[in-house]
C-alpha cells in the first residue's frame, strides 16, 4: 500500500474544515489529541520542535503560540503552501517523513511530534522511523510524541470499521495490543493514552 502527495494535495483547501468538524471516523477527538500532545510535551519557550507531516500547520501553531521554535515538514506541497499562508513566520518545507530532514533544518530538537501520519506505515516502518528520529534528531531529555489513529485491539478496530463503512479506509492503523510489545522489543519504551474511540497518542524520550 503506497500513498502519494498527489492524493493529499487536493485536500489542502478543505482539510481544516474536515478536522474541525470531528464528525465520526477519523477525526473525532482531533482537538483533544493535539492538546494532549502539547500537555505531554510540557513545552518551554525557545525549545525546538519538529512537526513531521505537519499538514496545514495546526499542531505546529500550538507549539509556536507557547513560545517554541517550530519546523514542520509534509510531503504534500499544497499542504505546505496552506501552512505557509496561515503561519508565515514558521518554518515549513516539503519533505517525506522517511527522508532526511531539509538541509536548512536544525539537526536536534527538544520535541519531535507527528499527528495523523504514521498510520500510513507498517509497524516495521513505524518502528524504523521512530528509532531513527530518536537516535539522530532528539536531544538528551527530549520527547517524541505521536498522535494518530490507534485502537486497543483488532476487535475494537473492526467494530469501528463496521460502524463507519463510508469513511473507512484499510490502512496500517495502530493496534496497541500488538504494537506496544513490538516497540518494546525494539528498545522503544513507549507510553500510550487513548483519547477518543479512534485517536490515541504514544510518547517516549531519550
Amino acid at each position: 500500500m503506497e500513498f502519494l502527495p498527489e492524493q493529499f494535495d487536493p485536500w489542502a483547501a478543505n482539510y481544516d474544515n474536515d478536522v474541525a468538524a470531528e464528525a465520526g471516523f477519523p477525526f473525532t477527538g482531533y482537538a483533544d489529541l493535539l492538546q494532549s500532545m502539547v500537555k505531554v510535551a510540557k513545552p518551554q519557550p525557545n525549545q525546538k520542535v519538529l512537526d513531521l507531516g505537519c499538514g496545514t500547520g495546526n499542531l505546529a501553531a500550538v507549539f509556536s503560540a507557547l513560545g517554541c521554535l517550530v519546523w514542520g515538514t509534509d510531503f504534500s506541497s499544497q499542504m505546505i503552501a496552506r501552512a505557509h499562508q496561515k503561519y508565515p513566520d514558521l518554518h515549513f518545507s516539503v519533505a517525506d517523513v522517511r527522508d532526511p530532514l531539509p538541509a536548512d533544518f536544525p539537526e536536534k530538537y527538544d520535541h519531535i511530534v507527528s499527528g495523523y501520519v504514521f498510520h500510513h506505515f507498517t509497524i516495521e516502518e513505524k518502528i524504523k522511523q521512530m528509532a531513527r528520529y530518536k537516535q539522530q534528531h532528539l536531544i538528551q531529555g527530549g520527547t517524541i510524541i505521536i498522535g494518530d489513529l490507534m485502537f486497543p485491539s483488532e476487535e475494537t478496530m473492526q467494530a469501528i470499521a463496521n460502524q463507519y463503512p463510508d469513511s473507512w479506509d484499510d490502512e496500517f492503523y495502530w493496534i496497541m495490543e500488538r504494537d506496544l510489545p513490538l516497540m518494546q522489543q525494539a528498545g522503544l519504551v513507549v507510553q500510550f493514552q487513548q483519547i477518543s474511540f479512534c485517536a490515541g497518542l504514544i510518547w517516549f524520550g531519550l
